[in-house]
């Protein structure tokens, strides 16, 4: 009779498509996560038991056109205030045992499995932030739906902007593609707040229908950000000066925001930081933790605005 195992089995591996002995990734993709480190607005820094953001919140209250010889005022000069945040914690544990070692040696594996394990460990922690973010608030984690509010107002780092309207975001409404691009462009304008605004907004974020609806606007003058991104096949849309993207995560609120702005505030020492790799006791395994203390902010919220449905 046959043997079980034919003789090409026993002398030759199963073809794998693996690159760099990694597993292809089918969930992750962060992109939003990824623009915000590009524009600069990820910040590491040393944090303490909350996140201060000083504001400087209105124009000097006794400022006045005067006449000649009229008293000017010696009133104190308020006009300094601060938005305060919690920080928040994000923990991705990795365990694996000694049995996966003993059967996934270097010199016949297939993928590398710790590499794996490890790579998908740094995947699902900006995953989860990216998800996180357009949220309301995930654990103590804000999402932009406490930053950004459809209405405009809500409490934000301790501020209600219902109270203090200087701290409420920009928004305006739209319907389908007849009116989106116009809701945008009053969002931007209002964000910007002149022309020539060091503070504009550079970049635009809602799911990719929506960015879609909007794309196809455009397609008689359709423009894209980067040249270099375009020959590379990359498509990230413009309107005005700034990067419209599009996020799996996202609904059909038009976040509008700019990196001066808006922040992902890490600890210098704890953002995706990898402890070391301990032997679990009483068992036969090892396991590692990636960790990140962080928050996201904003240091002026009325720079930050939606186009919303």
């Amino acid at each position: 009779m046959a043997l079980t195992i034919s003789q090409i089995v026993a002398t030759s591996y199963p073809a794998v498509l693996a690159e760099a002995r990694k597993a292809a990734n089918q969930w992750a993709e962060s992109a939003f996560m990824r623009e915000l480190e590009r524009q600069g607005a990820i910040e590491r820094k040393d944090l303490g038991p909350t996140i201060e953001v000083p504001l400087d919140y209105r124009r000097n209250q006794n400022a006045a056109f005067t006449v000649d010889l009229q008293a000017t005022s010696l009133s104190k000069t308020e006009v300094i205030t601060s938005a305060s945040y919690d920080v928040a914690e994000l923990s991705i544990p990795i365990t694996w045992s000694m049995r996966d070692e003993v059967q996934n040696p270097s010199e016949n594996q297939k993928i590398a499995l710790v590499k794996s394990l490890l790579t998908n460990g740094i995947d699902s922690h900006d995953d989860l932030i990216e998800q996180a973010l357009f949220a309301t608030s995930t654990n103590g984690f804000l999402g932009l739906d406490t930053h950004i509010v459809d209405a405009g107002t809500g409490s934000d780092g301790g501020i209600d902007s219902s109270v203090e309207t200087w701290w409420q975001n920009k928004q305006s409404t739209y319907v389908d593609d007849t009116d989106i691009e116009a809701a945008m462009t009053t969002v931007w304008n209002n964000c910007a707040k002149g022309s020539g605004s060091k503070l504009m907004p550079t970049l635009i974020v809602s799911d990719s229908a929506t960015q879609a609806l909007f794309e196809g606007t455009q397609q008689a003058n359709q423009r894209y950000v980067d040249s270099e991104e375009l020959k590379a096949g990359f498509k990230i849309l413009a309107f005005k000066t700034s990067r419209y993207v599009f996020s799996q995560y996202a609904d059909t609120d038009i976040n509008f925001l700019n990196a001066k702005n808006f922040n992902l505030v890490a600890s210098k020492g704890y953002f995706r930081d990898r402890s070391e790799t301990q032997k679990i006791q009483n068992a036969n395994g090892y396991t590692t933790t990636i960790y990140s203390a962080l928050q996201s902010v904003t240091n002026n919220r009325s720079r930050l605005g939606v186009a919303h449905v």
